[in-house]
């Protein structure tokens, strides 16, 4: 395996801001022949993906892709830990152009199974989705799995974007949600579901292993705005622990392009933000993404495209969260972010705890963007060799190291067609560093992991990490629950045994806020909480069991409970009378006690060393004794 480190003697394409950080610039080295047979195919319109479907702790790339229907590609590369990839034979994955996929462990089996969708002619007619279904140790293979009749979708055509699937859980039920964007390539029908355009925006729910389109996701409308030939994301704008969703693309009603926010109802729907369309431009040929620009620990916007609108203006803009559901807008003249047709990435490059870019397009050329700080980037041209438009860009450790390397792939304006000068890169790059980069290091484990249960659902609550560089409000979190059969459920996929994430590259969304609510029955479960910095760089799981620390226990008194959080425990009184109540040890001896009047919570003023404690409750002649676990 051959190595080109490149030094990269960058042109800075604008003035950085007076009082911005410089930021240190990575030096990049591109893996020759990455492959053990033969090399990385020259495509273009289409999507590359990492995860480790083999779950041997290294990411895997999956590729599907063309623009025509006698170029198809959709390829499988198993990473073999030492820097070489293998293709493996997939023979039941159809090739399809105009390609985008996405991993998603539908049945939570704890194997990374396979959404596929594109044109398999070319044509916008041609739309197909396909569902593989990993058959996990000892083989991993793929095989498609015919229950499933999802609406074909695929982009509206090879110069749109490709970002149009997504898994995520939109009602935090433990099990991993689809939300689909694109073209029919007809009528999606109304009796199958649809919403009688050719425009698709579909959220799938997964009903423990099924996928079931949502016929009414959207408070008052129905289903959402039907747009293509933009993008898809989703994160939890509003910091209350449910994700939101975004949407950008052509409306043909309006006939102009849109960017639809919708906000998590939590309960199962989402409402249209209405500022959307007075706020955002809306694009075609781009994307739109949740990201935290500023460390603050709230996902702001960026949206980069062209403006059908506005002649096709190219543009480029940054959305900062003013955390009372506003946004304030930065132009492309203060951040220096560049406009266009885009594939986007974002995840902290040279380890300074800030969250970059990686934009690749017409118009947007290729580029990192290096945050600065103060909603300001400082733009550097990828290696030119790798320079690419019309396919997709990821940041991704795909060597382990804990640093953020990148792939690349689509067609280079004014290549020759040679080695040195490619028409059509596919490249794997490593990141060597630079002056005064340190390596990334792991954010600590999160502390104080504590669980309730009332109403239907548990809520877990952890105080929240730090790290060497990144902020502490901009750390992430990622869940996982392990049921009592043995399936595992990860909020953004991991091994729950060493931490690290299955998936990788793209923008991940995570879990800002230090608290979230899973919408699970009472049962036997073990609950993880780790840390995520913005390189992705994941802490172990800190683990807690439903019958520990603070679950709730229903007690004899209707309407009171009983919970640990932080070390300390809570009463609430949900009663028409006041209850009292007292705390020993096992001892025996007392350590507090007091009245909790009616429609009150109180908190214990002892902090609690871990221990098990007896919390007696009285109201009259009802009495209970509940034992509490402090971890």
């Amino acid at each position: 395996m051959k190595t080109r480190i490149l030094l990269l003697f960058t042109v800075l394409f604008t003035v950085t801001m007076s009082w911005a950080i410089t930021p240190k610039q990575v030096e990049w080295s591109i893996i020759e022949n990455p492959l053990t047979e033969g090399k990385l195919p020259m495509t273009a319109s289409g999507r590359l993906i990492w995860g480790d479907y083999n779950n041997d702790g290294h990411l895997d790339a999956f590729i599907v892709a063309g623009q025509s229907a006698d170029a198809l590609v959709a390829e499988l590369y198993k990473n073999n830990g030492d820097g070489t990839f293998t293709l493996v034979n997939t023979p039941d994955i159809y090739g399809v152009a105009w390609g985008s996929a996405a991993f998603i462990d539908y049945d939570n089996d704890g194997n990374l199974d396979l959404i596929v969708c594109g044109s398999l002619d070319a044509t916008a007619s041609g739309a197909l989705t396909f569902v593989y279904k990993n058959s996990g140790a000892p083989n991993y293979e793929f095989t498609e799995d015919e229950s499933f009749t999802l609406a074909g979708v695929s982009p509206e055509g090879a110069d749109n974007g490709t970002h149009i699937l997504e898994a995520f859980d939109y009602n935090n039920d433990g099990w991993m949600d689809l939300l689909v964007n694109g073209n029919a390539g007809g009528t999606w029908e109304v009796e199958a579901g649809g919403n009688g355009s050719s425009r698709i925006v579909a959220l799938l729910k997964n009903n423990q292993g099924v996928l079931e389109v949502q016929t009414s996701p959207v408070t008052g409308i129905g289903h959402f705005r039907p747009v293509n030939g933009g993008s898809i994301h989703t994160g939890d704008v509003n910091n209350d622990g449910y994700a939101d969703i975004i949407v950008t693309g052509y409306h043909n009603e309006d006939d102009n392009t849109v960017t639809d926010l919708y906000i998590n109802n939590k309960n199962g729907t989402f409402t249209h933000w209405a500022d959307s369309r007075n706020v955002f431009t809306g694009h075609q040929q781009g994307e739109t993404v949740f990201l935290d620009t500023n460390a603050d620990g709230w996902l702001d916007i960026v949206e980069v495209g062209r403006d059908v609108n506005n002649g096709w203006a190219h543009f480029a803009n940054l959305f900062i969260n003013n955390k009372d559901n506003t946004f304030t807008k930065v132009g492309s003249e203060i951040s220096n972010l560049v406009g266009g047709q885009a594939s986007i990435s974002a995840g902290d490059i040279n380890n300074d705890g800030l969250t970059d870019l990686f934009i690749a397009g017409w118009g947007s050329d290729a580029s990192f963007y290096y945050n600065n700080g103060e909603n300001v980037f400082t733009r550097v041209a990828v290696p030119d060799i790798t320079r690419a438009r019309g396919g997709s860009v990821n940041l991704v450790d795909f060597n382990g190291d804990g640093n953020l390397d990148y792939s690349i792939f689509g067609y280079r304006d004014y290549g020759a067609g040679t080695p040195e000068n490619p028409t059509w890169p596919h490249f794997f790059v490593k990141n060597m560093l630079g002056e005064g980069i340190t390596s990334n290091a792991a954010p600590s484990a999160p502390t104080n992991l504590a669980a309730s249960y009332t109403k239907g659902k548990y809520t877990l609550t952890w105080n929240k990490s730090t790290d060497d560089v990144t902020p502490k409000d901009a750390i992430r979190y990622n869940v996982y629950v392990k049921y009592s059969d043995g399936k595992t459920y990860s909020y953004v996929p991991a091994h729950i045994n060493t931490g690290k994430l299955k998936v990788g590259g793209g923008v991940l969304s995570f879990i800002s806020s230090n608290s979230i609510e899973l919408n699970l029955p009472k049962g036997d479960y073990t609950f993880g909480v780790q840390a995520v910095d913005q390189a992705n760089v994941t802490s172990a799981f800190t683990t807690i069991t439903s019958a520990q620390a603070g679950v709730d226990r229903v007690s004899l008194l209707e309407g009171a409970r009983v919970y640990a959080s932080n070390n300390r425990i809570n009463i609430v009184n949900n009663t028409s009378k006041d209850v009292s109540w007292s705390i020993v040890n096992l001892a025996g001896r007392l350590i507090e006690d007091g009245i909790c009047h009616t429609s009150v919570e109180v908190e214990a003023n002892s902090t609690l060393p871990s221990g098990v404690y007896l919390v007696r409750l009285s109201q009259g002649a009802n009495i209970q004794t509940i034992k509490i676990s402090i971890l």
